[in-house]
């Protein structure tokens, strides 16, 4: 007997392919053949082995297709994650830290250690971030549950950091009996959180067992005036309702800036016009200060606009004071003075068809360093923009917490000793809100169904995010209490923030059934967790 074997055979079409990741159809199609040849007896084993190779290559795939495994700590927007601080430290030295939250980071002498478990000298970057509310956890991509005797519950957090160290690029380790100290600024002054230390490699929240409430009677902190503003200096005594010098030098830096730009674009070249040969036309001197652009280039002379209402008997005065005033467009105002008699008119510079080459390379030369100058400045004002909406952030968050503390003339610090870099938190475990207990089903506001990745459900009144992973267009057994104030962010496939605010959550509630949310869609590429938190209003 012979075979036909095809060595060139076409490569397998995308719907040949997604039939055959459809095992049902196969199997069925399998089961309605009749028993070939080749499962007779003496062909049973080689028929075997052609059932293997199909099932390997069905396999194979199927393991092209697969979705990739989210990552334990999976911020939803790569681009808009809580930024850390980076702090350059001497190994060698104690080291204090103010951060710009109020937060203090004691670094004692020989703290530090490389992956070998050898001591480090030199230079050190520290970096360290915090996480205080809701709007950070959501952002973080951390993790939030913790399980304890079989029972799952959710984080009440008191406040959240993660702290680092790098030399030369290669992380570093804490010296066992030389640990850190972080006194982190706290938003409430309850004792009923505990300590715990996110282990990373085993993808869990570990109680450590410490006490970490310390309520620091310290002086007044001030809400503006406050060298520790970009976090390198020590708070000293100021009234708290003090301008920050801080913030004025970079509000003055901004407007130096503008200043600057402003002062470019009046520089701005300008092309002259050809001159018409049946208008009347006058020269005067120009001031190369006020008007470069017309200065750069010779013989330029004003044409009148308005040759019906133009006064040639005004050409013969010999006028003692002339000022020009730029206009729209091309044209400018041209004002003649002599003694209390004056003489205005609206005139264009031109010249004449022989200089327009020369006066063209003219322009062209000085209309590239005018772009250069302006990119330069505009570059400077944008950086200054930057750095004072910086330093704004940076005063928002100091003034959210100092208003949340019981009182302005104490601040609520949770002290962490840190024997291994990572995350640290302050939190209370609670179960889930259970008073309703619906099945999601999501679309937005067109009614168009959504596939979320990550539905996540906050309540005013409690620093905690209760995450929902892998949603799809329903999310089954959503817990809520319909009795508070909630709200639904969540993160679609296409990687769009899409929330639902108070007013909307209590309008489609239920405590039972399905319920259909629909969700307003943010159709915006962040760039920076400000953004984000701009809509993630509670």
């Amino acid at each position: 007997m012979k075979y036909k074997i095809n060595k060139n055979q076409a490569p397998l079409t995308d719907g040949e392919l997604a039939s055959a990741r459809n095992f049902n159809t196969v199997i069925k199609g399998y089961r309605s053949m009749k028993i070939p040849f080749y499962r007779s007896g003496k062909f049973l084993t080689r028929g075997s082995a052609i059932i293997v190779a199909v099932a390997v290559a069905l396999i194979v795939l199927f393991d092209e297709k697969a979705e990739k495994p989210k990552d334990f700590i999976s911020p939803p927007f790569a681009q808009a994650v809580i930024p850390a601080d980076s702090y350059t430290v001497d190994a060698d030295s104690a080291t204090e830290i103010d951060y710009k939250s109020g937060s203090k980071l004691h670094i004692p002498a020989a703290a530090f250690r490389d992956a070998d478990g050898k001591p480090v000298s030199g230079k050190v970057i520290l970096k360290y971030r915090e996480f205080h509310d809701q709007k950070d956890i959501f952002l973080s991509g951390i993790p939030m549950t913790y399980d304890s005797a079989g029972q799952t519950y959710v984080f009440e957090s008191a406040g959240m950091m993660e702290i680092s160290a790098f030399q030369n690029g290669k992380p570093l380790t804490v010296t066992p009996d030389h640990p850190i100290r972080v006194e982190m600024v706290s938003n409430t002054a309850e004792d009923r959180y505990n300590t715990y230390y996110l282990d990373t490699a085993a993808k869990k929240w570990v109680n450590l067992n410490q006490a970490n409430l310390v309520p620091v009677q310290v002086r007044q902190m001030r809400r503006g005036k406050d060298s520790n503003l970009l976090g390198n200096a020590t708070v000293a005594e100021e009234e708290s309702d003090s301008t920050s010098p801080v913030l004025i030098k970079f509000e003055d830096d901004v407007k130096k800036t503008t200043a600057a730009v402003k002062a470019i674009e009046k520089e701005k070249p300008i092309t002259i016009a050809h001159a018409d040969k049946t208008k009347s036309k006058f020269h005067i001197i120009v001031d190369p200060v006020q008007f470069p652009e017309i200065a750069m280039y010779k013989d330029v002379r004003f044409q009148v606009k308005d040759e019906k209402n133009f006064d040639r008997s005004s050409a013969n005065v010999d006028w003692e004071d002339v000022k020009l005033k730029k206009m729209t467009g091309l044209d400018y105002e041209i004002t003649f003075g002599k003694g209390d008699r004056s003489f205005k008119v609206i005139a264009t510079p031109v010249l004449d068809d022989r200089d327009i080459p020369a006066a063209q390379k003219i322009y062209d030369k000085k209309f590239a360093e005018y772009q250069s100058k302006l990119s330069q400045r505009k570059a400077a004002e944008e950086k200054a923009k930057k750095e004072m909406e910086k330093v704004m952030a940076t005063q928002r968050l100091r003034d959210s917490l100092y208003e949340a503390n019981m009182n302005k003339s104490q601040l609520i610090y949770r002290t962490f000793t840190v024997n291994k870099f990572g995350f640290y938190n302050c939190d209370c475990p609670r179960q889930n809100p259970a008073d309703a207990d619906v099945t999601a089903i999501v679309t937005d506001e067109n009614n168009e169904p959504l596939n979320l990745t990550e539905l996540c459900l906050v309540e005013k009144n409690i620093n905690m995010v209760c995450s929902y992973h892998s949603v799809n267009r329903e999310c089954k057994h959503l817990k809520f209490n319909s009795t508070q104030d909630n709200v639904l962010w969540a993160v679609t496939s296409d990687n769009k923030l899409a929330i639902i605010d108070v007013t909307s959550f209590k309008a489609q509630q239920s405590k039972t059934g399905n319920v259909a949310f629909k969700f307003k869609v943010i159709d915006k590429e962040f760039k920076s967790c400000d953004e984000v938190k701009k809509y993630l209003e509670i």
